[in-house]
């Protein structure tokens, strides 16, 4: 592993010629203003327009950015697992390639680190007087009742999955990963729910969240899959849950 690498920041991405270039020089910006050490992984995940030649023309800008190619959509779970393999930080960054959450977020979080947490996942959820969240209600109610369904079927404790912003050790991803198999939107659900069941700390922490428009979720198909994947994670690792711990919000 190269220890010269701090923090890899992992964006799984399809079909965002529009939105990512923007983004990544929001990103690029912040990275070369810290005074850590970063790697940016931009997974296309079979994208139909010119999000890879886009994301190409930033590594001018940052040389430690990479852009690795699949073939075929294989979903932001998969894209994900890509990025973390060709990855070499210590520290992993995971977040949505539509820019919602601003990168100064990581430098907010990434002290949990140090308190003794294993993953950070960021919540719109969550409030403070500091946090801005423009989120139309028209994905709010689908979004609360999803977790309030997590919640009574996987694990309490956390109030929102879905902000696309987490923060992980990397010998936690290195533990979770080959017991994972959701490819799709349930990745984080499951990853959170291992982490739940095999004793990692948790942190739930409240982020700045805009919603962006060009979404690619489509609320009727994908919330039927999400429930869907509840019970699919439920009877995937239902094995001994001895080694529970609580998850921290707030």
């Amino acid at each position: 592993m190269d220890k010269k690498i701090s923090i890899s920041v992992i964006i799984p991405a399809f079909n965002e010629r529009k939105r990512l270039p923007s983004f990544l020089r929001e990103l690029i910006s912040y990275c070369n203003s810290s005074q850590r050490t970063y790697e940016i992984i931009i997974v296309d995940d079979g994208s139909t327009d010119d999000t890879y030649k886009e994301a190409l023309k930033f590594q001018v800008q940052f040389p430690t950015l990479q852009v690795h190619r699949l073939e075929k959509n294989k979903g932001v779970g998969y894209a994900t697992k890509e990025g973390f393999f060709i990855s070499k930080g210590i520290m992993i960054v995971f977040i949505d390639a539509d820019g919602s959450v601003h990168p100064g977020e990581i430098e907010k979080n990434i002290f949990y680190f140090e308190g003794g947490y294993d993953i950070i996942i960021g919540s719109r959820a969550i409030r403070t007087k500091a946090q801005t969240v423009r989120i139309p209600f028209y994905r709010m109610i689908p979004s609360l009742f999803f977790n309030f369904l997590v919640q009574c079927f996987l694990f309490k404790g956390i109030k929102d999955t879905q902000s696309g912003f987490m923060l992980c050790k990397r010998r936690v991803m290195e533990e979770l990963l080959p017991k994972m198999y959701i490819q799709r939107f349930g990745f984080y659900i499951e990853l959170l729910y291992l982490a739940y069941k095999m004793g990692y700390k948790v942190k739930e922490t409240p982020v700045s969240w805009q919603h962006k428009a060009g979404t690619k979720v489509n609320l009727m198909r994908d919330s039927l899959t999400m429930l869907l994947n509840i019970f699919k994670i439920r009877r995937l690792h239902s094995g001994s849950e001895k080694n529970k711990r609580s998850i921290k919000g707030g």
